[in-house]
């Protein structure tokens, strides 16, 4: 009885041990992650790695404890032992295939093992990870303090991101796997097959990156439209770019749709952009006056640029009304043409209502050639 008792207070405080150790090591992750900022360059990579480690840390704890608990148990002391040999027998068996050979039987890799394709595997992923801190630190905090322009500042850092992956894995393949950069040879042979077999896409969106970057025909900042897509550039990357519209909605379009296709810039070069607003009155209203009204509702509007002036072009005897054209230079609202439009249509139509200029409907005369017998053309009182 003396022996079962401290037994289960045996139990309880691996248990309550584990907990507090769980507790105390989720506070000190979190001081952690707050210590490291995630605007670091590196704190995404940090923050992920205190994560992995605080998981292999839970489940180191708890096997403990059960193992523990089965073990202080008399009936179930015997799981422990079994518990024990399978981990040791994983482990052996993890040891064995990592020290297997990649190609068995052939001499000139038998230094080659699969745990060297292993480190290979985690070398390329630290370095990509690296990389990709490294733009961060060059964008976020180097280059920003320079006069160059924010395209320019992105184009260096992604070429910094790549040039850093391409060196770290022909390093990588010269020193850390020792295989001699001659295989190379066989890798690029087998991504020729790939492309010719249905890498095409990847490659010439690869490629289509590259000239963007460098070209810049779109640059990060700029206000562009594809197809329906009508947004800001960003983020470029070498397979695709990353356009958000004003809902707040991300595309990601392939790098090749700005290769192949029709793209409008509405920022390439100059922020300047000129809108043209149709107006249409009603046949005998004073076009002198609709003019110095439309010209009176830009010298209104705060977004209208004084320069270039705006203007105001009398387009057309449409069918019905007279058509004029209200022509307009903004710089701050290229990403929101809707809200602007909307401010010139309502100046203008409530200008009109105070000077009793009528902006007319659509009128279509019907001819009749033939009547059906008995028809009567409706009475108009």
């Amino acid at each position: 009885m003396f022996d079962q008792e401290w037994r289960v207070i045996a139990i309880i405080l691996m248990v309550l041990v584990a907990v507090a150790a769980q507790v105390l090591f989720r506070r000190v992750r979190r001081g952690v992650k707050d210590w490291i900022r995630k605007e670091h360059p590196f704190g995404p990579m940090l923050h992920s790695g205190v994560d992995w480690l605080f998981v292999l840390f839970s489940l180191t704890v708890w096997v403990a404890v059960a193992a523990g608990v089965l073990a202080a148990i008399p009936q179930t002391r015997f799981l422990t032992t079994r518990m024990l040999e399978l981990l040791s027998q994983g482990v052996s068996l993890l040891v064995g295939f990592f020290e297997s050979p990649i190609v068995p039987g052939k001499t000139e890799h038998e230094g080659f093992r699969i745990k060297h394709l292993f480190l290979v595997v985690a070398a390329f992923a630290v370095i990509a990870l690296l990389a990709r801190g490294v733009r961060r630190l060059l964008l976020n905090h180097i280059l920003d303090k320079t006069p160059m322009d924010l395209s320019v500042r992105h184009a260096i850092a992604t070429s910094a991101q790549y040039l850093i992956v391409t060196v770290g894995f022909l390093v990588l393949l010269q020193s850390a796997a020792a295989i001699d950069l001659t295989v190379l040879g066989l890798v690029a042979g087998g991504v020729g097959v790939g492309v010719g077999f249905g890498l095409q896409n990847i490659a010439n969106n690869l490629i289509s990156g590259i000239f963007i970057l460098f070209e810049r025909p779109i640059k990060v900042g700029d206000r562009i439209e594809v197809g329906e897509v009508h947004g800001h550039v960003v983020h470029i990357a070498a397979r695709a770019t990353t356009v958000r519209t004003n809902d707040n909605i991300d595309f990601i379009i392939p790098n090749s749709s700005f290769t192949s296709s029709n793209v409008i810039n509405w920022s390439h070069g100059d922020q300047k952009v000129r809108f043209r607003v149709p107006v249409t009155v009603a046949y005998g209203t004073d076009a002198r006056l609709v003019e110095r009204l439309l010209l009176e509702v830009a010298g209104e509007n705060e977004n209208v640029l004084k320069k270039p002036s705006p203007r105001v072009v009398f387009w057309a005897f449409g069918d019905s009304a007279l058509e004029f054209q209200l022509r307009v230079w903004t710089s701050r609202m290229l990403h929101r043409r809707g809200v602007f439009f909307g401010q010139l249509n309502l100046a203008i139509y409530e200008k009109f209502q105070q000077h009793g200029i009528r902006i007319p409907f659509p009128q279509r005369d019907l001819h009749l050639k033939t009547t059906p017998p008995g028809w009567q053309p409706p009475s108009r009182g």
